[in-house]
């Protein structure tokens, strides 16, 4: 049976690290932005929507399952350590290795303590291995005395980078396109940028004769490169053999793989994606692995690969919740779609408010300048069954707000659509009623305006002659009628609204809309308020001074302290204005001059303790 390996320590990345971003790059005047836009601009005049739709195959594919490619069975390996790649792949590259030995070639004659001292130096060189790489080595069963491995090789990439690849449309697929040496008129530039690559997948034989004398076979799988990259890194596992032979070799391929790889391939800072040529094909070396995919399946299968080890990196490090700025690990945090990230009890809170108060158009990513929308499968599992059944509604009931044309029955409060005669005929219970009053429908007759309708059921009320339901129905008029006197109506959803303290510049509670409280005017900013209509009325300009400013408050108390009792009322020694006493209190403060003095004596007050007392004035007397 194979050897599981123990848990694997393969590379990590930055707590923050998100997943790649797609940035647009510009070649022969098109430009393809990764992303939420419309479709790619046109290569050729007569493959424009052919490019399109398949630029559109590549975003959407990035968050799919993308299909391996089929490769032949292969029952000797282990099937732990695939979570990067699929099996299918690790198969083939081991098949390919088989075939490699069953060529043949020189067999050393070694002694029977050579041999013996060969084989405990692989088993040694294998475990160590082993504890090293964890989950990213995969060891197989030993077979006829030979022993053989495959490790999965993680590239490391400090600071992220890009991955670019000429593509051009035709004969119905997307393919690589012409190189810079070539007529590149027609082709468009498609970059990404990725913080993980798929790893290069390297597999292993041992024979009897290594590390004395002969270097382990190998292959060499990366599903981005094409034959004759992977050629190039054969050869240079065979200069570290070369350079350290009679040595282990197996862990200095592996480091020199992640660590030297990209630069050796002329990769330092950007990762071009090209495909074999036919001659390429034929003369690249038989250790080299490349399945030479079409780029519709190699990018997606890059951007997945990239967003998974993304999360996992997310899910080890330690994070700061925005909310309750707490620390907490990855776990316990809810990812959106935009990449931010909070607290899962903060984001079950947040989620359950908007429910319970029913603004769930509101319900979107906490962060203030983002506004991104949380998925329905979040949702799900941060609230209950009873609070998503109603977040559902309450949804589908401001989505039938919002359109111009649905009414609700006045009886059973369906939805119904409204006719170019503004009447509606229920779906549930069959009336068919005038959309403008809500009452039974009246063909070639106006409607009655609720004041008329106020007025009618008011002198019924007085006559005694009112039914519950027309009672009921007074009550809402007068509900309304207040309602419409003291508010405003949202100029989207018109929802009434109030306004008790502020600007002018509303939101609605309901639909989110910005609009003038002053011209009831819908409106995105403020640029608005530069004509006709102000921001705060000066009304609101004066109680707001008068709140934030104590001394302007008592100034205007005294004030109508002194009109209202004018007969009580101390003029001041040094600007005659009159001031009246605080309770009983002789010691008085003007609020005109801003000086002291004395009720009694109407001289100036230096300090109290000198002016009052035994030698001099009360400092508490009734007035007369």
């Amino acid at each position: 049976m194979p050897r599981k390996s123990s848990r694997g320590r393969g590379p990590r990345s930055g707590p923050n690290s998100k997943s790649a971003s797609r940035n647009p790059t510009s070649v022969s005047g098109s430009e393809i932005p990764h992303g939420g836009g419309g479709a790619a601009p046109a290569v050729t005049e007569g493959g424009e929507a052919a490019t399109a739709e398949a630029l559109d195959r590549l975003r959407v594919s990035a968050g799919a399952e993308v299909a391996p490619v089929g490769m032949p069975p292969l029952e000797a390996a282990s099937s732990s350590g695939r979570d990067e790649v699929c099996g299918s792949l690790e198969e083939e590259a081991v098949r390919k290795l088989q075939e490699l030995v069953g060529l043949g070639g020189e067999e050393v004659e070694l002694t029977e303590d050579e041999a013996a001292a060969n084989d405990q130096r692989q088993e040694d060189e294998i475990f160590a291995l082993e504890a090293i790489f964890g989950d990213n080595i995969v060891i197989f069963n030993k077979k006829e005395g030979q022993r053989s491995f495959q490790v999965h090789v993680h590239i490391e990439i400090p600071d992220g980078i890009d991955v670019s690849a000429r593509l051009n449309y035709g004969s119905g697929s997307l393919k690589y396109g012409a190189g810079h040496d070539a007529d590149a008129s027609d082709n468009l530039v498609y970059k990404f940028r990725v913080e993980h690559l798929p790893p290069i997948l390297l597999t292993c034989l041992l024979p009897s004769s290594y590390p004395s004398h002969q270097p382990p076979l190998f292959t060499i799988f990366a599903e981005w490169m094409n034959k004759m990259m992977i050629s190039s890194l054969c050869q240079m596992l065979d200069t570290v053999w070369e350079e350290q032979r009679g040595m282990e070799v197996t862990y200095q391929w592996v480091q020199w793989l992640q660590i030297s790889s990209l630069s050796h391939l002329g990769f330092a800072n950007e990762i071009l994606l090209s495909s074999d040529s036919a001659c390429d094909r034929d003369h690249g070396d038989k250790r080299a692995l490349s399945h030479n995919a079409l780029p519709d399946v190699i990018i997606p299968r890059m951007m997945r690969c990239n967003d998974d080890k993304c999360h996992e990196a997310f899910l080890r490090a330690i994070h700061d919740c925005m909310i309750c700025f707490t620390e907490f690990p990855g776990t316990d945090f809810i990812k959106l779609p935009c990449h931010h990230f909070f607290c899962s009890k903060c984001m079950q809170t947040y989620c359950k408010m908007h429910v319970k108060e029913g603004t769930v158009l509101k319900l979107l990513c906490p962060d203030a300048k983002c506004g991104g929308v949380v998925p329905p499968n979040i949702l799900k599992s941060l609230l209950g069954e009873e609070e998503f059944d109603r977040w559902e509604g309450l949804l589908l009931r401001r989505t039938l707000d919002s359109m111009s044309d649905v009414v609700y029955c006045p009886r059973c409060e369906t939805a119904c659509l409204e006719d170019a005669d503004n009447d509606a005929v229920c779906s549930s219970c069959l009336f068919s009623f005038c959309t403008l009053c809500r009452d039974r429908r009246h063909v070639g007759e106006t409607c009655m305006v609720p004041e008329e309708k106020l007025l009618i059921l008011e002198k019924r009320q007085e006559a005694g002659a009112l039914q519950e339901d027309q009672l009921k129905f007074l009550n809402e008029l007068r509900s309304i009628k207040t309602i419409m006197k003291d508010s405003k109506m949202c100029p989207r959803c018109k929802m009434a609204i109030s306004k008790t303290e502020g600007c002018n510049k509303m939101s609605c509670c309901n639909c989110g809309q910005y609009f003038c409280y002053q011209c009831n005017m819908a409106i995105d900013g403020y640029e608005h308020f530069r004509g006709s209509c102000v921001l705060f009325p000066q009304e609101e300009i004066d109680r707001w001074e008068m709140r934030m400013n104590p001394r302007a408050q008592r100034q205007v108390v005294a004030q109508v302290q002194a009109e209202m009792f004018r007969q009580y009322a101390h003029p001041c020694p040094t600007c005659r204005q009159p001031c009246p006493k605080v309770g009983n209190n002789n010691h008085v403060f003007c609020w005109a001059c801003q000086k002291h003095f004395c009720a009694l004596c109407r001289k100036p007050v230096h300090k109290t303790s000198q002016h009052f007392g035994p030698k001099g004035c009360k400092q508490h007397t009734t007035d007369p």
